[in-house]
């Protein structure tokens, strides 16, 4: 089980969580390094401004009409994919 996760549809906190990372090897790095370290620089910008300006008021309203909201600024920070699925409603969402 997911800790302290809620469905977007139904308001569920019964969901299950699925990691899917991808992974790049020594020479991949070799050849793109620096670019990579350049798109990681803009990621986290780009990250950092939607958790400021719109995370924050989504957060509010999500929890004011008792739903659950994904954060989208997580997906942005972290390196790998996370699915949830809800048990009582079947939904499939990402994190």
């Amino acid at each position: 089980m997911a800790i302290n996760k809620k469905c977007p549809k139904c308001g569920s906190t019964h969901v299950q969580l699925s990691n899917e990372r991808s992974k790049h090897g020594c020479l991949w790095f070799l050849i793109f390094g620096l670019y990579y370290i350049g798109l990681l620089f803009v990621k986290w910008i780009i990250g950092f401004m939607i958790f400021c300006f719109y995370d924050w008021y989504m957060s509010i309203i999500k929890k004011s009409t008792g739903k659950g909201y994904v954060w989208k600024c997580r997906k942005w920070f972290s390196g790998n994919k996370r699915v949830f699925y809800c048990h009582d409603c079947g939904y499939n969402f990402k994190a």
